[in-house]
């Protein structure tokens, strides 16, 4: 591997023990520095700054294709890799998947970019039938876009809300291609290209980078300026795909009829031909904001790393955030009372239950035998009914629900106003930390 700067010079080199089929570089520990992504044989690698060895992944699989850039705002960037078996994996900066996706035919090559202007990026999978897919980045299908030619090199440019596609095969052409699948334009190279990355530089919004690999061993950089508006159409499609994933992300991922689990994908149970209800008493971001600010509660000073991963154990599937912009806005709704500090949130006011909300020692003392007689029929209760069988505000359960699930104390999930154990918790230990959670806060 060689690495040159934007004039041409080599800058360093290194050797590795395998043909490297790809390379990303991002913050993948959120400390500030740039790590190094590999795909290499059938396994993901990633070095520090330092040349230390941070991930080393054996997969099942040869890496195709790798890309990395923090997808949602904690400031360590995720890890999204295609296998040769059509196999996709978006990684969390701990090495846990977001998401696995088997895709309808081989990979060319993927991309993470923000397309719906949401400060979330979407994962971008183009194949080699000439299909470009747009994911979210918990796996589920935003759109497809059939080109009509094979690919083999991929890239997005974002120019602001402009969105475009660079694509190549074995012919001496880079084509480009707006988000509607129309060719607008073509750059004509010295050979079929092998690789192919782009950016934009964070200052200027008309200006792109492309550099380009060739099979007669020339590297190119290519410069691309577009002061073009979004046409009508483009912004149709745009705000069809905004639509598609506000569906998604507000769609039951359970059978409110059956209680089966369903795919979001789905707009009716593959159980029973429901249709799927959207949750509305709890909205994500009403959510995000519930969790965000009881796990906060707990801690003075948190690394937004951490509490993404926190969070992420509390939040129902699919949940979509970044998670930055959410801390931001509840700071400045004054949700909460705090700051963020580099790559740390750092709370300066403690959280304190209100007078009127506070739960009175008979409603506590209700709450292990109203507890259990709601467990006995199946490991589920909902939180309104406990409410109205012990008088503690829903609130406070919800709070302490999330605290425990966000410390690991407990195992379960939420799902709008339903509590659902796993059946590995014990419901005995469950009553149990429930309880002395409710104690602590209400003190």
């Amino acid at each position: 591997m060689k690495v040159y700067d934007t004039s041409g010079s080599l800058q360093s080199s290194r050797n590795w023990s395998s043909k490297v089929r790809c390379i990303a570089v991002g913050d993948v520990e959120g400390e500030g520095h740039d790590a190094l992504v590999g795909g290499v044989g059938k396994r993901i690698l990633v070095i520090d700054h330092q040349g230390s060895l941070l991930w080393k992944i054996d997969l099942e699989s040869n890496v195709i294709a790798c890309d990395a850039r923090d997808v949602d705002g904690d400031d360590a960037a995720e890890v999204a890799v295609a296998l040769r078996n059509k196999r996709v994996i978006l990684w969390n900066d701990d090495k846990v998947a977001l998401f696995t996706r088997k895709m309808d035919f081989p990979i060319a090559d993927v991309w993470l970019e923000d397309m719906t202007d949401d400060s979330e990026l979407e994962l971008i999978v183009a194949d080699r039938r000439g299909n470009v897919v747009i994911l979210t980045s918990t796996g589920y299908e935003l759109m497809r876009l059939e080109l009509g030619e094979a690919i083999t090199v991929f890239a997005v440019i974002r120019f602001g809300k402009k969105k475009l596609f660079v694509t190549g095969n074995h012919s001496k052409l880079l084509k480009i291609w707006d988000i509607k699948g129309r060719r607008i334009n073509e750059l004509k190279l010295s050979g079929e290209p092998s690789a192919i990355s782009a950016g934009v530089p964070a200052e200027k919004t008309d200006l792109a980078y492309i550099v380009v690999s060739t099979e007669d061993n020339r590297l190119g950089f290519w410069e691309i300026r577009d002061k073009t508006r979004v046409s009508d159409s483009e912004k149709t499609t745009l705000q069809e795909i905004e639509a598609t994933k506000t569906i998604l992300y507000r769609r039951a991922i359970r059978c409110g009829n059956c209680g089966a689990p369903t795919s979001p994908e789905s707009s009716r149970c593959e159980s029973c031909g429901a249709i799927l209800e959207v949750l509305d008493e709890y909205a994500l971001q009403e959510y995000i904001s519930e969790a965000l600010d009881s796990i906060t509660s707990k801690h003075e000073k948190i690394k937004l790393k951490e509490l993404d991963r926190i969070l992420r154990r509390t939040l129902p599937k699919p949940a979509s955030y970044n998670l930055r912009r959410s801390l931001q806005t509840m700071i400045e709704k004054r949700i909460v009372e705090g700051h963020i500090d580099g790559n740390v949130f750092v709370r300066t006011r403690p959280w304190k239950i209100k007078s009127s909300n506070r739960p009175r020692r008979d409603e506590i003392r209700r709450l292990p035998e109203v507890i259990f007689s709601l467990l006995k029929k199946e490991k589920s209760f909902e939180i309104q009914l406990v409410e109205k069988k012990t008088g503690i505000d829903r609130s406070v359960l919800r709070k302490s629900l999330l605290i425990l699930l966000g410390d690991e104390e407990i195992e379960g999930r939420m799902s709008d106003n339903e509590f659902i154990l796993e059946e590995s918790q014990e419901i005995e230990s469950f009553v149990s930390k429930l309880l002395e959670e409710i104690e602590s806060i209400s003190k």
